[in-house]
């Protein structure tokens, strides 16, 4: 790859990078001050589901009470959104998966239109009932419940004149057969009161934090896909035409991998289960072989092929663990990887072409591809800049998009010739 062509690419990625930055920034803000009612403290739960129980009318005094407190400073682990809470199976159902009912009878201000935010985190979806009647939710919810990620929704309070009370009730499905902790369940965060004036900019706020959580999660995967069709365009002329190929490929994967935590957290597109099952069974054991191969290609040397056999083993083993749920078998196939990492990183030291930005970004890929491993060796894998978290994984793709361009070798590449002997 041309050292022109390589500049502008970075160049094009700082500047993706910066609006990136701006993005967190809006986002990131305290939402704006108004007269807004969080509707945190007593509430009533059941656990299963049963269409009665939204029906204002409904006896719930024999229900668990769960004292929700949401404060502002509360915030989740993952995009930074304010008011999380510990879900229902820290109050008393660490069992507890698919459907859970929450009610509470709320007061009402004398006059005006009103409108109610929904909660911003919930696992894994939600359906509201005023007074017994369906105001909206996120997710479908019923005998084949679809559930998406939670997102900002905005609604309407319909009530009756001169109406002083009511009674919410929220339906939440949490879906079986995903990786749980111990306050996972049902509503992470609590509804919000508001004017409707109000309501609308309350909800352009939520969104813009939303927006910026997974922002990251498309700015790098398009300028992925970017750095994929350049490799593909040049491996024809370069040294190491498999190292290019295998690269797009690894590219191309990561990108779709990332993109769609993007895709489910703002559209209906991708459903939790589809999007569990997308990322485990194929697009994260296909980018960690092709990220295997690709390094595997651009050390060269005589025991590429062996390499090579052991990544499509630990790549199968991959598959087969994630498809029969056996954690085990995921871990080892991991470790697997981790060492061909190692001994590729070895053989690329002693003999690579353009060994420092190839070895520099190696090590960045590494570092996102192992950081649940990283994360059990104690090391730090969130920051949240501007309130907005940015975990270890997108800094460390991000770095690597202003390393992997200068990896590419030339065409007048030592041993170019040879080199492309054996090469996909």
């Amino acid at each position: 790859m041309s050292r022109r062509l390589a500049l502008s690419f970075c160049i094009l990625v700082a500047i993706v990078l910066g609006l990136v930055v701006a993005a967190l920034a809006i986002g990131g803000r305290p939402d704006p001050a108004g007269p807004a009612i969080t509707l945190d403290g007593a509430w009533r739960f059941h656990p299963g589901d049963n269409p009665s129980w939204a029906d204002p009318r409904t006896d719930d005094r024999d229900w668990d009470r769960l004292d929700l407190v949401s404060l502002p400073s509360n915030r989740d682990d993952d995009v930074g959104l304010p008011g999380w809470l510990a879900g229902w199976r820290a109050h008393g159902h660490p069992d507890l998966e698919g459907y859970g009912w929450y009610r509470r009878r709320i007061a009402l201000p004398a006059q005006g239109d009103l409108a109610l935010l929904g909660p911003t985190m919930v696992d894994d979806g939600y359906e509201m009932f005023w007074n017994g009647r369906p105001i909206g939710g996120i997710g479908k919810l019923g005998p084949n419940p679809r559930v998406i990620g939670a997102r900002p929704f905005l609604v309407a309070l319909p009530r009756l004149a001169d109406q002083r009370a009511g009674v919410l009730a929220i339906r939440t499905f949490m879906q079986p057969g995903l990786d749980r902790n111990g306050i996972s369940g049902g509503l992470r965060s609590v509804p919000t009161l508001t004017t409707a004036a109000f309501g609308e900019t309350l909800h352009r706020a939520q969104w813009m934090r939303t927006i910026a959580g997974y922002i990251v999660e498309v700015a790098i995967p398009a300028m992925m896909v970017l750095l994929a069709g350049i490799a593909l365009a040049i491996a024809p002329s370069i040294a190491r035409p498999g190292f290019a190929r295998w690269l797009a490929i690894a590219l191309v994967a990561t990108a779709c991998l990332r993109l769609g935590n993007a895709i489910a957290a703002w559209t209906d597109l991708l459903d939790a289960p589809t999007l569990d099952r997308q990322n485990a069974v194929i697009l994260s054991p296909l980018a960690m072989l092709a990220w295997t191969a690709a390094w595997n290609a651009h050390a060269g040397g005589r025991g590429r092929s062996i390499v090579l056999g052991c990544a499509v083993a630990a790549w199968a083993a991959r598959v087969a663990g994630a498809i029969a749920h056996l954690p085990d078998l995921i871990a080892i196939a991991r470790l697997a990887f981790a060492i061909l990492f190692a001994v590729i990183a070895v053989r690329m030291a002693l003999r690579g072409a353009r060994r420092l930005p190839a070895l520099a970004a190696m090590a960045l890929i590494a570092i996102a591809l192992f950081v649940s491993e990283l994360s059990r060796l104690g090391a730090p894998t969130i920051w949240f800049p501007f309130n907005i978290g940015v975990t270890l994984s997108q800094y460390a793709y991000a770095l690597s998009l202003l390393l992997l361009p200068f990896a590419l070798p030339r065409v007048d590449a030592p041993g170019g010739c040879a080199a492309r002997k054996g090469q996909i």
